[in-house]
């Protein structure tokens, strides 16, 4: 695992600090490996680069806390990020501003279709999570420190419980990766629904576990403070963040046509949902996931001009 891990910075490094030597004006958006993996990075980037002509952007898919630490060396400029905890001490920190929420789904829980330690029956994430280590099914864990390993470690402690033993598995890669290899050993997982919607037709995996609010997951666009390319980040992030970003981000599907992901945009000092009609959904809508929004993101963290009104 630290060879993987050193390895891969010494990646990262090399491709950071290419895209910081060439192409002058190139903003370097550091990314989770699932924004890319769901094919939606591609996507965003394309349709940039339709509206933005002369604007170049440098893409760099790793987990979410290789990003922010990318942040924090100003090896990049701007980030998509969807690690809640780790987003607030990195703006707490003088690293980043402007944090907003751009978009969100949800995490899932999948495994074999005969479900051997019975997760469906469980009714919530720490539930099933209790019952895989109590049957010591096999459990892959990205264990690399990014979004989605941050959040099945949240579901452990709600669970009361440190995963231990040759049922648990860490493999320090991203999810189209991870997601190969739990349907190659009949494993469960943590993933996002995205990526696993787009590679569900090659997988022997299926959801079992979905719907619980602690699965809720919420994607930020950050600025970078010490970017060397302000004004073009500044573009970026205002495009993404822009009716025109939103539209692209609601149209991307997968082969069923199934949506991978929801919007938000910030107006009015409140961050309200939007929907691909290009209307805005109230409170009523999703009270669900508006009221979980609330306590996970909007009354923590935020500048004030863009609080809820209803954090006081």
């Amino acid at each position: 695992m630290r060879l993987r891990t050193a390895a891969s910075w010494l990646l990262i490094a090399v491709l950071a600090g290419a895209a910081c030597g060439r192409g002058g004006g190139a903003v370097v958006l550091a990314t989770t490996t699932s924004v890319e993996d769901s094919g939606l990075l591609a996507r965003l980037i394309e349709a940039y680069n339709r509206d933005r002509p002369g604007a170049a952007v440098r893409p760099l898919a790793v987990g979410s806390g290789e990003a922010l630490e990318l942040g924090r060396r100003g090896d990049a400029d701007i980030l998509i990020v969807h690690h809640p905890r780790e987003e607030e001490e990195f703006v707490a920190g003088g690293h980043g501003e402007d944090r907003v929420p751009l978009m969100y789904n949800d995490f899932v829980i999948v495994g074999p279709p005969d479900d051997p330690a019975g997760v469906a029956g469980t009714g919530s994430a720490a539930g099933a999570f209790r019952a895989i280590a109590r049957a010591a099914s096999p459990f892959i864990s990205r264990g690399d420190g990014s979004g989605t390993h941050g959040r099945e470690m949240d579901i452990w402690s709600s669970a009361a419980l440190v995963p231990d033993g040759a049922w648990y598995v860490e493999t320090g890669q991203g999810m189209g990766p991870l997601l190969q290899m739990a349907s190659e050993r009949r494993a469960y997982t943590l993933t996002d629904r995205a990526t696993f919607n787009v590679m569900e037709p090659r997988l022997e995996l299926i959801i079992l576990q979905d719907g619980d609010p602690a699965l809720l997951n919420i994607y930020s666009v950050i600025l970078v403070t010490t970017s060397r390319r302000r004004a073009e980040a500044r573009e970026l992030w205002r495009w993404l963040t822009s009716e025109r970003g939103r539209r692209v981000i609601l149209g991307h599907h997968d082969a069923r046509g199934r949506s991978l992901f929801r919007t938000y945009l910030v107006a009015h000092r409140t961050i309200v949902e939007a929907r691909a009609d290009g209307g805005v959904a109230n409170d009523d809508a999703r009270p669900g996931n508006w009221s979980t929004l609330r306590r996970r993101f909007l009354c923590r963290s935020v500048p004030p001009q863009q609080a809820d009104p209803a954090c006081g």
